[in-house]
């Protein structure tokens, strides 16, 4: 698992509980319950997996999961710029949904499209002179990208901030170099 899944697991979803309890769960990421029978509440992911396993809840789905073809014309009809989610971490809760359920929903169109976007916008944001050893720093907006979105070109932009120091290094030796040469 990894750390934005594990962030997802607090992320509340609701449930309707097959089980009275009628004083308040006091938990670090906060206060739930009263629990009553067939009465809707959210509860953070990693409680509602636990209570479902003991079968004591249903989990109800997302709405936004019935969204997610809608969303998927949306950005195949916008290429240039990622569409707003319905939920920040929404690649995380429907693979932790699956993971619990083992029935898929199938968005991977959607996940390609908008990692392809990504991909393009780090690619824009470090550009190459092609006749000089130079870098530019574009000027580029991630807007709407999810934290788990951001961790998959973070190994791209490490790439190439580490291009930029190399040049940057290289340049300040020669300068030096040169300096050395005239005097």
């Amino acid at each position: 698992m990894d750390w934005c899944e594990f962030l997802a697991e607090d992320e509340l979803i609701e449930i309707i509980p097959l089980f009275k309890y009628n004083k308040q769960l006091n938990l670090i990421s906060g206060d739930f319950g009263p629990f009553r029978p067939s009465i809707p509440i959210k509860v953070p992911v990693w409680l509602a997996f636990n209570l479902q396993r003991q079968n004591k809840c249903t989990i109800c789905v997302p709405d936004w999961i019935q969204e997610l073809p809608q969303l998927q014309e949306q950005q195949e009809a916008d290429s240039e710029r990622l569409v707003p989610m319905p939920d920040d971490q929404w690649r995380e809760l429907l693979k932790l949904l699956e993971q619990e359920f083992q029935s898929s929903v199938n968005c991977s169109e959607l996940i390609e499209r908008r990692e392809a976007i990504l991909r393009l916008s780090a690619h824009q944001l470090f550009r190459v002179a092609k006749h000089k050893e130079q870098l530019f720093i574009g000027d580029v907006t991630l807007n709407n990208a999810t934290k788990a979105e951001l961790q998959s070109v973070k190994p791209l932009i490490q790439k190439c901030f580490q291009y930029l120091q190399q040049l940057r290094t290289t340049l300040a030796d020669s300068q030096h170099n040169k300096q050395l040469s005239q005097m």
